[in-house]
């Protein structure tokens, strides 16, 4: 391990952080997006975050084939512009040559006085918004020793912090950032282990759990969320076993995400192969589906529309008055 002015851990990565955003949080925040994911969901909008490991991208669009990225390669690995080859060392000297941008690396060690130092001008706009910063990717949980050491850095100086979450983790070793967390975003997809462990690659099990201890602790500030996709999660058995579970929580509200299919062109970057066939979501999908949760008892809302009070209520956070 290092020390705080550096990398934590080599195993922790961190992606990238995303400014000025208004749907993750109240007020305006940053995301920060670490790296690595338990899960494989068949629509996922941020292929890239899914292994724990740096990872090449080569955007052919952007590719100018200048040939210094073959130039550049210390072992002569690299035989041409493209993907890395087989045998590639992941040196990254290829993409630090690439001057058009089409080589693109996913994935640096975590340094949370770095990540700070990048949040900081925005401190005073979190103040007067009533934002601060969401911890996203992949799975922050999965780096808790970056993710703790840079929320409790974000907490000395009195900036909010919440926490987007799939569910799937070891609540033991989350305790201590959850302490630090004022709203924990919480994202239920397929109520259906079956179903779950088809479009997401893994039980769902462990996240049931996860979401109903965390609903069962006055400490903490849940807020559900279901990414709403064709032939999946819009199904209406799936969608009424959730209004159910939700309300048996005391979590009578979601957020629900239309799909989106920003995900594909990331994996022809990363040469993963092409997700399952999902059809656009229609507004009346979209809109049947949010009548039907409302029916069943639920509040409702798009990303952005969310009255964060909701999940305030009767709670003890930590930083909200």
């Amino acid at each position: 391990m290092r020390s705080s002015n550096g990398p934590l851990t080599d195993s922790e990565l961190f992606l990238s952080v995303q400014h000025f955003c208004l749907q993750d949080g109240p007020g305006v925040r940053s995301l920060v997006f670490f790296k690595g994911c338990p899960l494989r969901c068949g629509w996922c909008q941020n292929p890239e975050s899914w292994s724990s490991r740096p990872q090449l991208a080569f955007k052919d669009h952007l590719c100018i084939g200048c040939g210094r990225c073959v130039e550049a390669c210390p072992g002569s690995q690299r035989r041409a512009p493209g993907l890395p080859p087989a045998d590639c060392r992941l040196c990254f000297a290829c993409n630090e040559a690439c001057p058009s941008g089409a080589l693109h690396r996913f994935g640096e060690p975590a340094c949370p006085a770095a990540i700070f130092r990048a949040l900081e001008p925005e401190f005073p706009l979190f103040r007067r918004s009533g934002g601060g910063v969401t911890f996203s990717g992949g799975e922050p949980l999965l780096c808790p020793a970056a993710a703790t050491e840079l929320a409790t850095r974000l907490r000395a100086e009195a900036i909010p912090v919440a926490l987007e979450t799939c569910g799937l983790f070891s609540l033991p070793r989350a305790l201590s950032l959850l302490a630090l967390t004022e709203l924990v975003l919480f994202d239920i997809k397929l109520f259906d282990d079956r179903s779950h462990r088809h479009w997401c690659g893994g039980s769902n099990q462990v996240i049931k759990e996860n979401l109903a201890a965390l609903a069962a602790n006055e400490s903490v500030s849940v807020w559900p969320r279901l990414p709403l996709i064709p032939g999946a999660t819009a199904q209406s058995a799936n969608l009424d076993a959730w209004a159910i579970r939700l309300q048996e929580l005391g979590l009578p509200y979601l957020t629900i995400v239309p799909y989106h299919a920003l995900g594909d062109g990331k994996r022809a970057w990363l040469g993963m192969k092409a997700g399952p066939p999902i059809p656009a979501l229609s507004d009346e999908m979209l809109q049947s589906s949010r009548d039907r949760l409302a029916g069943a008892g639920l509040r409702v809302f798009l990303p952005g529309e969310e009255e964060w009070e909701l999940c305030y209520e009767g709670r003890r956070v930590t930083g909200r008055s």
